[in-house]
């Protein structure tokens, strides 16, 4: 419930009590005549007395009433700090997943992005930030061209998580359990460096990947149908089982790479190379499309 409701409804209680409490109020002034009446053989004593009863009966009741309404609002209010408090926590485990991102130790990014994802878990409000922020993240960290000299590289992938950077692993591993993203958002992890990277049942729906480079990777399993793959290096990838329907290969180099089992129904070929692939009867082309030829 939001600031905006939980107002709505206090004022709503405040109200209801108001026309209940000028209710019973006309009742308390006029009600106890009514209500012991004129009956045959009453003194106006006992008459007297029986409006007292019926009184103190309708002030008993407004008690209550006006207990009830105090207990409601108590519990509205409450209620409201918790919600503040919550928001409170919210905004500070976000900050500090930020911060933690922005470190010079690769395991203190890694907790920043597993912050970011139990904080999609626990508030629905982040899952869109939490998102473009891990993209981002990765797209930083493994750039494609690389920006730190080619011999450097390796250096960064000491420890291993799935043959990349444990960070950047935590972000794709992160990104494939899809806590944050929200609809049919696109995960935007074009000119990424994804070489060697183990990905098997990789599953990050509406990826881009285009421009990377992913040769040699393993992506068997993968779900990624009508991800975007144009331009990307996929020399030697394994991608046996993979679900690429629909898929946008256009100009994308898959010399070598492994396609048995893989379904690429609806996908663009066009300009793809295809040099060497490695398909057998279980993989599906596209309509119309001719595979190559295995060599001799």
């Amino acid at each position: 419930m939001g600031s905006r409701s939980l107002t709505m409804v206090v004022a709503a209680v405040c109200l209801a009590v108001i026309v209940l409490g000028g209710v019973l109020s006309v009742c308390i002034v006029f009600g106890p005549a009514w209500l012991a009446g004129d009956a045959p053989g009453l003194t106006t004593a006992d008459r007297l007395m029986a409006e007292n009863d019926v009184r103190s009966t309708l002030l008993q009741g407004f008690g209550g009433l006006l207990a009830l309404g105090g207990v409601a609002l108590g519990a509205m209010m409450t209620l409201r700090q918790v919600r503040a408090n919550r928001e409170g926590h919210s905004i500070e485990l976000f900050t500090k997943a930020i911060d933690q991102l922005a470190s010079d130790a690769v395991s203190v990014r890694q907790g920043g992005v597993y912050a970011l994802e139990q904080l999609s878990e626990l508030d629905a409000r982040y899952r869109g930030h939490a998102h473009a922020l891990l993209t981002a993240f990765v797209r930083q960290h493994a750039p494609w061209p690389p920006v730190k000299p080619e011999s450097g590289v390796p250096a960064d992938r000491t420890p291993v998580h799935g043959g990349v950077a444990d960070d950047v692993g935590a972000a794709l591993a992160a990104l494939s359990r899809q806590a944050m993203i929200v609809g049919d958002a696109w995960s935007e992890l074009e000119r990424v460096d994804l070489r060697g990277a183990d990905l098997r049942g990789l599953d990050i729906p509406r990826v881009c990947l285009a421009h990377s480079n992913l040769e040699g990777a393993f992506l068997a399993g993968a779900k990624l149908a009508g991800a975007t793959l144009c331009d990307a290096v996929l020399r030697g990838t394994d991608l046996s089982g993979a679900d690429l329907r629909g898929a946008d290969l256009t100009r994308a180099d898959l010399d070598e790479a492994r396609l048995a089992g893989a379904d690429l129904t609806g996908a663009e070929l066009g300009g793809t190379s295809l040099t060497g692939v490695t398909a057998d009867d279980t993989t599906t082309w596209p309509d119309g499309f001719m595979p190559p030829v295995p060599a001799a």
